[in-house]
């Protein structure tokens, strides 16, 4: 969606959504007409007002936020990576991995 129907949609103005840039918070894809955005520039959209309007979060506490987030779907994105990989490995490694995840628990919850 263009910039006009992002603003539209979240019932934003122009130097509302340029803060959101400026920090980083919102990143659109730009191209010869302009910026684009997509559904999950729209979530993070509403977070962001959920933060700051329903909330009462400061620009600084959203940018803990917003980052704090970004890392989440880092470490997800890693974490779906690394399954993959033993997913691949022959089952008597995935055996290994499992009861050394295992044992590795079991200690950390003593």
């Amino acid at each position: 969606m263009n910039e006009n129907e992002f603003r539209l949609h979240l019932r934003i103005e122009t130097t509302v959504l340029e803060v959101w840039i400026s920090q980083g918070w919102v990143v659109p894809e730009v191209t010869d007409q302009g910026r684009n955005f997509h559904e999950a520039d729209i979530a993070r959209g509403r977070l962001i007002l959920d933060l700051s309007k329903s909330m009462g979060v400061n620009e600084p506490g959203v940018d803990v936020v917003m980052d704090l987030v970004d890392q989440l779907h880092s470490l997800r994105a890693t974490l779906r990576d690394l399954t993959d990989a033993v997913c691949r490995q022959p089952p008597d490694v995935q055996d290994h991995i499992l009861s050394e995840l295992t044992r590795v628990e079991s200690l950390r919850r003593r």
